[in-house]
């Protein structure tokens, strides 16, 4: 165990990576009430045009109106409650149409019409319509919680980094391949994560992003809800074949776009979240829980309006990268994730260059107090909801 003066360098105890009881807890507090970002107003271009997102049990549905409105439903019939849609992303004409009972909505979410409305009283086509949940654009990209939360505006967590971030093109984000998820892992969502708040491990493993950029990596702190992480690329030439072609395309690349800084932008907001900025495409990746020991990192790639011919095989070749490193993070955090089940192993110690992994488990501290515990407690005063 950590001895006394070292408990602000503390990490969270084994236990909290298995504890189901404890998912439960940071449903509540962590993940139903906190901001999670689900696509571009781009996914959904045209009326009924809609994408979907599940987490933990919750389904949301995020649709364009025939208004033009973009707006965020539960993903919940009102009669059974079955699941509207199937899938990640698709297309309503005219209506949306419970595949259970034939319940029919219209793209603004109102009940038009129950099947056989003969059978049921009359019913309020607005307060028998879906229901809404919080969603903000900001700068084309869409942002939903299920419930009220300590967060504020989107807008207002990512105010710092507005200066950094205005010379990218992100209102004009054009979808490519739709959404990706790894295979499920078996793992906890904060092993995920905490592979994610750190560069500590990227020389052992990672080469080839080592290579890319690493003997140049700076790493902001948590402050007031979102993380920066920024990879210069290194000045020296690569080594690595891949990065040397990728480097050699990003040299081509035509204005505005030659003059986006050469490197690897990341802005991490709390849980989970990450936005990604390349020099040719943008894009945003989330570590979701399945369980409290299984979890899937699911997210999406967008190419910038007017790509050139580099930037479409730079953004092929960085996405080939980025698997590389997913599946260099999936064995680490799986060794990590390995020794929570061991009896003699109970608790990290972080360094100087794992500042940003404290600062995350501290905020978890800060939400549910009961992780500071060295052992399960036999109960938690955040159990039930809305403790």
């Amino acid at each position: 165990m950590p001895s006394p003066q070292d408990w602000n360098r503390a990490g969270l105890p084994a236990w909290t990576y298995r504890s189901e009881r404890l998912l439960s807890v940071e449903a509540e507090r962590v993940f139903l009430n906190h901001w999670h970002v689900v696509g571009h107003l781009n996914d959904v271009r045209e009326p009924g045009d809609w994408l979907s997102f599940d987490l933990l049990g919750e389904r949301a549905l995020v649709m364009r109106g025939k208004d033009g409105v973009v707006r965020a439903f539960h993903n919940t019939c009102r009669h059974r409650g079955s699941r509207l849609v199937e899938g990640e992303s698709g297309q309503c004409r005219g209506a949306l149409v419970c595949p259970f009972h034939a319940w029919v909505y219209d793209l603004e979410g109102q009940l038009k019409t129950p099947s056989q409305p003969d059978k049921f009283p009359e019913l309020d086509s607005q307060g028998w319509g879906l229901k809404c949940l919080e969603l903000e654009v900001w700068r084309g990209l869409l942002f939903l919680r299920f419930e009220p939360g300590p967060q504020p505006a989107v807008a207002t967590l990512m105010a710092r980094h507005e200066q950094e971030l205005h010379p990218y093109p992100l209102e004009s984000l054009q979808p490519t391949d739709g959404f990706y998820s790894s295979p499920v892992t078996p793992v906890n969502w904060k092993a995920m994560v905490d592979v994610d708040n750190e560069c500590y491990h990227c020389p052992t493993a990672h080469p080839g992003l080592s290579d890319l950029y690493g003997r140049r990596y700076e790493e902001g702190p948590w402050i007031d809800g979102t993380h920066r992480i920024r990879g210069p690329f290194n000045a020296s030439e690569s080594r690595h074949e891949i990065n040397r072609d990728y480097r050699e395309l990003v040299d081509q690349h035509p204005e505005p776009f030659a003059s986006l800084p050469q490197a690897w932008l990341y802005i991490g907001l709390f849980p989970v979240s990450v936005l990604v900025f390349y020099p040719e495409s943008a894009g945003f990746y989330r570590s979701i829980p399945l369980d409290a020991t299984t979890s899937v990192m699911t997210g999406a790639t967008y190419r910038y309006d007017g790509e050139s011919e580099s930037m479409r095989e730079a953004r092929a070749l960085s996405q080939q990268i980025d698997a590389a490193v997913m599946e260099e993070d999936k064995h680490v955090c799986e060794l990590h994730f390995q020794a929570t089940a061991s009896r003699y192993w109970e608790q990290a110690i972080l360094g100087d260059s794992e500042k940003a992994l404290r600062e995350h488990h501290d905020m978890l501290r800060a939400l549910i107090p009961e992780l500071n515990a060295t052992r399960e407690p036999g109960s938690f005063e955040s159990d039930a909801r809305g403790a």
